[in-house]
């Protein structure tokens, strides 16, 4: 089973998710070039253009392919900036379980752009894709991604002692949140309390034609 086939592309009020491609070279040079240390650990780290290219035109898309999790460019919905990225891994279709991971920019950190992404991602794989488990993990210490599960949802479980090797060789513990596709939607009423339209983020899953153009 792989429910990630296709071309995805995920709107939410500021952000648009979607795969990575080769016009992300430049937002991707500047990255590495300025030493920002939010992207995934497979992503290339080195200035070389022929590596940066194979990997965006091919190498980031193999887990997707294989049905093993997804890699999403987080973009600014009207310049199309790159401010981070988010993606599942650790997907388990027979349990349908998976685990999801974020970074933003140091630059656009502390504007909410965290919690509209992930809020995108957890709505599509647990009501698209038909997970019915996606876990995240934080670092006890980490109190902005802490703050980020909470207000998209998820539920604090408890904590992984050790569960962590730092760069420093450090075992630390991890605070493990989860949502499961029975949750109630974040910000959903409490039952008996009529329900009122939010402008939160919720977003939309677009189909695409072969050229990328919405159907």
């Amino acid at each position: 089973m792989n429910a990630f086939e296709g071309s995805v592309r995920l709107e939410g009020e500021r952000l648009v998710l979607r795969p990575f491609g080769i016009d992300d070279a430049a937002g991707l040079i500047d990255v590495i070039r300025a030493g920002e240390d939010f992207l995934p650990p497979n992503f290339p780290g080195v200035l070389e253009a022929e590596p940066i290219a194979w990997f965006l035109r091919e190498g980031v898309h193999k887990v997707q392919r294989f049905g093993l999790g997804i890699h999403l460019a987080a973009t600014d919905r009207d310049t199309g900036d790159l401010l981070g990225t988010i993606g599942l891994f650790k997907v388990n279709w027979e349990h349908l379980t998976s685990e999801v991971g974020y970074g933003m920019r140091p630059g656009v950190r502390g504007r909410g752009h965290a919690t509209e992404a992930l809020s995108l991602v957890s709505d599509w794989a647990l009501h698209d894709c038909g997970l019915f488990r996606v876990e995240l993990r934080a670092m006890v210490t980490n109190h902005a991604s802490i703050r980020v599960a909470e207000k998209a949802g998820y539920v604090r479980e408890g904590v992984a002692r050790g569960a962590e090797r730092d760069a420093g060789g450090v075992s630390r513990d991890m605070i493990v949140f989860s949502r499961v596709a029975t949750d109630p939607h974040p910000g959903s009423p409490p039952p008996g309390v009529p329900h009122r339209r939010s402008e939160g983020h919720s977003g939309r899953l677009v189909a695409q034609d072969e050229k990328g153009r919405p159907q």
